[in-house]
């Protein structure tokens, strides 16, 4: 057996140290080696090698080339063997040894990283943790009991019937699958489901059957019924613990024997929301914090069988230090507020300060004006926040300082603004000098303007002065504007935006791949922004930038200025099309200008740059298929010359060109007949479709009979239309007649002057239906009289003036 193996069988030795767990792959491969479980586990001392100690033996695995996958596995095994498995139907008995939190049985790996004690102040640690490091014994959960008369008797729990006086026995009652006992000369019965205080009426009634003693007054024998031995419960413990798993526990368990048992919460997990969870829903939230500072009972939840414990994670983390009888780092709750907290740290001591409190707070990310300073440092009342005149809400990561009677003095001063660390500071050795106190904020901030400072005197008669002082002169040592300062000054320092012009910006847009606004920085190049905006688009001119620049002007008239900037000097490359060759080039010249804050950049499209537009011809032609326009007036006839002309069955007279949703009308007949005027220009997407001779018309509408009817060249509408059985009484006096090619026209069949047109083969005539008016409006006979010969007057007068003007 090889060294490599060898190591392989010690990680699986405590995999196999039960009988139950003994028919596995370990077991088999010690069995074909002739070795047992003793000889391997001696074997293992001999090399040096402690077998039951699961890292030592997976640190020698590794060095000896076993895969990390395979050390895994067999790491769980082990751990889950070592430690029992809670799946299965075993039960504790009571009568033998106390369960503890030593005993339990964990079906999870534990986590093998000790949880460290992060500490916000050096000398404070989070509050209520520390209980859970080593469980006191009346903590422990004790499966002793006592079972209370309101437990419920279910299968694999064994009682104890004890029978005294006139008649005595006692028997050791184990209650099967089923939930039935069986009870030496009465019989089966059954138990399970019943509370323990009503099974023991239940069975006195029945054991009273036969003996009588019983219930007799004054009885003669007595009845007790007891739990010897009942199965645990198992319990998920997951969330922010330091050892989640599935644990066994006593029927009697509360939440926080359990979590003494798991060894308590993370740091990270919370002490306030502790939730119960059954078939997937919270039935309940413990605050540990009722029973570690005020001793209330938690809430009173019975657990269950598969019930699980969730720890969320801290809902915030606030410290408060300082004259409080208990420092520490506390959790709380959205309603609670400084009061809770000092409430938490046992109140205040005799000696605080009730003036003036501090607090230190992380500024939210977006509200931070330099992102390398994230800390404030606030000053409240600390006598007006207790007593409910100020409300000052508290944040994640708050750190409370209260201060004592001998901390605070009216020997302060005050700084504000562009500092690191803004806040009161105590005039001292160290403090004296407006220098001093700036170097105490651990200094100016980036952004600071240097040039001016004010500081606020406040005067014996309360009023106050302003002293300006140059902030960079005396960080250089100067003595004239370093002045001594007096308690209860005020320095602040402002942001440069007081001489600068803040939210600076450039636009850039045309053929750029991300035109819009940017920031403007000093020393910004067209280059920078061209970059900024992504590079340049497939049909951006790159022969110059168009420029318009904010600028007093000469000429009052106008209001910018406009400048251009050649990026491609030679004049025969300014119209060529860009490419990634010139890319570099054009930018060397665009370093070359710089811009200013409000230049506008304009980068325009190549005039000459075309994609490929196409046309699609189908339907009766020799080559249909897309079609690219060559020149700019590309026309119908040079699409028809290279599509090889029309089939024999083609029909120019009734060619359609669609332009996207709409029908151009168009006359290809003609077209080829040689009539110029009747060509036209195609645009991109263009399609022409040119159909079989349909040698038919179509009549459709308010008509005999509507259908199709054979073309006949030279005649009318109105052979078609009688051909059609005639126009019905109650139609329109109009004809819709829409020809081959889609030129549509309304023609006129009532009245005097009816029309009666040349129809096109495949021409569609529609006769279109009239709602007749009601009986009320319709017309006297003699008024429709009077305005026909007025009309037929009106017409006879105009053909005789236009008569006599050409005669």
């Amino acid at each position: 057996m090889n060294f490599k193996t060898f190591i392989v069988l010690l990680l699986g030795i405590m995999a196999i140290g039960s009988s139950v767990y003994g028919q596995g792959s370990v077991q088999e491969e010690l069995s074909r080696r002739n070795l047992t479980l003793s000889e391997a586990q001696t074997l293992a001392r001999q090399a040096g090698i402690n077998p039951n100690n699961p890292e030592e033996l997976a640190r020698v695995a590794r060095a000896n080339g076993v895969s990390e996958d395979q050390i895994q596995e067999w790491l769980v095994e082990m751990r889950m063997r070592q430690n029992g498995d809670t799946s299965g139907s075993e039960v504790q008995d009571l009568r033998s040894k106390v369960t503890s939190s030593d005993d339990l049985m964990m079906d999870k790996i534990s986590d093998p990283k000790p949880d460290s004690l992060i500490k916000m102040d050096k000398e404070l640690t989070y509050f209520g943790y520390d209980i859970f490091k080593d469980t006191p014994d009346p903590f422990k959960p004790n499966p002793l009991g006592p079972v209370g008369d309101g437990y419920i008797v279910g299968p694999e729990d064994e009682l104890r019937l004890s029978v005294w006086g006139a008649t005595e026995f006692q028997y050791e009652l184990k209650v099967d699958v089923e939930g039935r006992v069986f009870i030496p000369n009465i019989g089966q019965i059954m138990v399970a489901g019943q509370r323990l205080s009503d099974l023991r009426e239940s069975l006195k009634n029945r054991l009273s059957q036969s003996y009588s003693g019983l219930v007799r007054n004054p009885p003669t024998i007595f009845m007790d019924l007891t739990v010897t031995r009942l199965r645990p419960i198992q319990v998920f413990v997951l969330g922010e613990v330091k050892n989640p798993g599935g644990y066994t526990f006593s029927h009697n368990s509360s939440i926080f024997n359990v979590l003494y048992g798991v060894g308590g919460p993370k740091n990270s997990g919370s002490l306030r929301d502790v939730r119960i969870m059954r078939d997937g829903k919270v039935i309940a939230s413990v605050d540990l914090y009722d029973l570690l500072l005020r001793g209330v009972e938690l809430q009173n939840t019975p657990l269950l069988n598969n019930d699980r414990i969730f720890i969320p994670q801290r809902k915030n983390t606030i410290s408060i230090s300082g004259e409080v009888k208990r420092s520490a780092i506390f959790e709380l709750k959205e309603n609670e507020d400084l009061n809770d907290l000092i409430d938490f740290a046992g109140g205040l001591q005799p000696e605080a300060y009730g003036d003036r409190f501090q607090i230190s707070r992380v500024v939210p990310i977006n509200e931070r004006k330099h992102p390398s300073f994230a800390r404030e440092v606030l000053d409240f009342s600390l006598k007006s926040v207790m007593n409910g005149e100020l409300e000052v809400p508290l944040f994640d990561k708050d750190s409370v300082r209260v201060f004592t009677i001998s901390e605070v003095s009216d020997e302060i001063v005050k700084i504000m603004g562009e500092v690191n660390q803004p806040g009161t500071y105590e005039l001292s050795n160290k403090i004296q000098t407006v220098r001093d106190l700036i170097l105490a904020a651990d200094s100016l901030q980036d952004d600071a303007f240097v040039e001016r400072g004010i500081l606020t005197r406040t005067q014996n008669d309360s009023t106050t002065i302003n002293i300006s002082l140059n902030i960079k002169e005396i960080l250089e040592g100067s003595t004239e504007h370093n002045i001594l300062l007096q308690k209860r000054d005020e320095l602040e320092i402002f942001r440069n935006t007081v001489q600068l012009i803040d939210n600076r910006f450039v636009v850039i847009s045309g053929e750029v791949k991300n035109p819009g606004t940017y920031k403007f920085n000093e020393d910004l190049t067209l280059e920078d922004l061209i970059l900024k905006a992504g590079g340049f688009t497939e049909s951006a001119y790159i022969g110059d930038a168009e420029i318009t620049r904010t600028k007093k002007t000469v000429n009052k008239s106008e209001i910018t200025q406009k400048l251009t900037h050649e990026i491609v000097p030679e004049n025969s490359f300014k119209d060529d099309y860009y490419s990634v060759d010139l890319f570099w080039p054009i930018l060397d010249k665009a370093h070359d200008f710089e811009l200013n804050h409000r230049d506008q950049v304009f980068i325009r499209t190549n005039p000459r740059f075309r994609e490929q537009r196409n046309v699609i011809v189908q339907g009766e032609v020799e080559f249909p298929g897309s079609y690219t326009i060559i020149q700019r007036n590309e026309r119908l006839s040079d699409i028809i010359d290279r599509v090889g002309g029309l089939t024999s069955e083609g029909y120019a007279g009734g060619a359609r060109l669609k332009r996207g949703d709409r029908d151009v009308v168009i006359q290809l007949d003609n077209l080829l007949k040689g009539d110029s005027s009747a060509d036209i220009l195609l645009q991109r997407n263009d399609t022409l479709f040119v159909p079989k001779t349909p040698n038919t018309v179509l009549v459709s509408g308010n008509v005999a009979i509507d259908g199709f009817i054979k073309y006949r060249p030279d005649e009318r509408l109105t052979y078609y239309l009688d051909q059609a059985g005639g126009m019905q009484k109650d139609s329109y006096k109009y004809v819709r007649l829409t020809q081959a090619n889609g030129a549509t026209y309304q023609v006129r069949r009532k009245g005097l002057f009816k029309q009666n047109p040349r129809v096109e083969d495949g021409a569609h005539i529609t006769v279109i239906y009239e709602e007749p008016a009601p009986e009320g409006d319709r017309k006297p006979a003699d008024e429709i009289l009077r305005e026909s010969l007025a009309l037929l007057t009106s017409t006879l007068t105009i053909i005789v003036l236009v008569d006599r003007a050409f005669n």
